[in-house]
């Protein structure tokens, strides 16, 4: 009897465990029934005002970068409200374009200002390629090599070789090595903006004061990538508060990517895994859908400008006669658009050309 007992009450927990772990599963599913589905849609307002307009003005025209579309997100439309002239321009070196306005009616400018605004209706998805079995897309071998090469503030030798070849040297596979390199980076770097020369995307200065935003995280995480070999390239947008529907973005967020030849292009987003080290796993090779992309790349040479290139865009760039001019007031609105998920496939793409 008391083996029947021994061996029953051993099935009856067996049985127990089997039904928690079935339990938890259900609940997960339930949380999260497809990750890799997870989407969301957005209206974003871009505004600027353009303030000290000389009252001579004979040239004065407006870059606005326009959110790309990809695997990853979709611009549905765009709308400009009034009649304002403008171009769609595409920059040719990584793809990106802008909406060029052409402000040089002199009756614009009778108040020394003027305001302008573009609708965006943008949806994300969340990308976990990493956890994929699917092969990389092709990727042409010029653009591989750009995304080798130094940019002006993303040097790939001296000390950022050094580090990069002391912290994931020891390995030859590049997605050890990225790893290696993220992990040193959130662990040894501070999300701190106080003092003077943060924000630049400076990997030099990264390096050496260890701290800066989101800028300064990516741009040494790309700098010591290319230094071991590994394309990586710098992604500029906007982040979407989680827990609102609708409100005002209080300024640009930015992330990486690095390129393997059997996976493609993978995200990671080290300033966010320094600010939320709970969220540390989720930033290496995976990104939430809470996020638009505007641009890709720095020293963006702005096409039909005859300025020097960019550091890297997000907001306006305005030229008066030629000139560059600062006094510009950018802010970016959001608002959730109620679309079901499954019918954002359906949508008809913008009539603007989007590559």
């Amino acid at each position: 009897m008391a083996k029947f007992l021994a061996k029953n009450l051993k099935a009856g927990v067996i049985l127990l465990a089997a039904l928690a772990l079935l339990a938890i599963r259900l609940q997960r599913n339930n949380e999260n029934p497809n990750p890799k589905e997870a989407i969301r849609t957005v209206e974003i307002t871009y505004s600027l005002i353009i303030r000290d307009i000389p009252e001579r003005a004979e040239d004065v025209r407006v870059w606005v970068p326009v959110p790309p579309t990809n695997k990853h997100q979709k611009l549905l439309s765009l709308d400009i409200p009034g009649d304002m002239p403008y171009q769609m321009l595409n920059e040719p070196e990584y793809g990106n374009q802008f909406l060029v306005f052409d402000l040089t009616d002199i009756s614009l400018f009778e108040t020394s200002q003027v305001g302008l605004d573009v609708n965006f209706l943008v949806t994300r998805r969340a990308i976990r390629p990493l956890l994929k079995n699917s092969s990389a897309n092709s990727t042409a071998q010029r653009q591989l090599v750009r995304f080798l090469a130094a940019d002006r503030l993303v040097p790939i030798g001296g000390k950022i070789a050094e580090e990069a070849h002391s912290t994931a040297g020891n390995t030859w596979k590049p997605l050890q090595q990225s790893r290696l390199l993220y992990d040193h980076i959130v662990s040894s770097i501070s999300y701190d903006k106080s003092g003077t020369g943060w924000g630049r995307g400076d990997a030099l200065y990264a390096c050496n004061i260890r701290k800066g935003n989101c800028t300064d995280f990516h741009s040494l995480f790309i700098a010591q990538s290319r230094a071991l070999g590994i394309p990586a390239r710098f992604i500029m947008g906007l982040s979407l508060p989680e827990e609102k529907r609708e409100g005002t973005i209080a300024g640009y967020h930015c992330w990486a990517e690095f390129y393997l030849s059997d996976k493609g292009w993978i995200p990671i987003d080290a300033s966010e895994a320094s600010k939320y080290p709970e969220k540390k796993e989720q930033y290496f090779g995976g990104l939430d859908e809470h996020r638009i992309a505007f641009t890709l790349g720095r020293d963006i040479k702005l096409p039909g400008s005859a300025a020097e290139p960019v550091n890297y865009v997000i907001y306006p760039y305005v030229e008066i006669d030629g000139l560059s001019h600062s006094n510009i007031q950018t802010t970016f609105y959001f608002k959730d658009y109620p679309l079901r998920n499954r019918a954002i496939e359906k949508l008809p793409s913008s009539k603007v050309s989007i590559n």
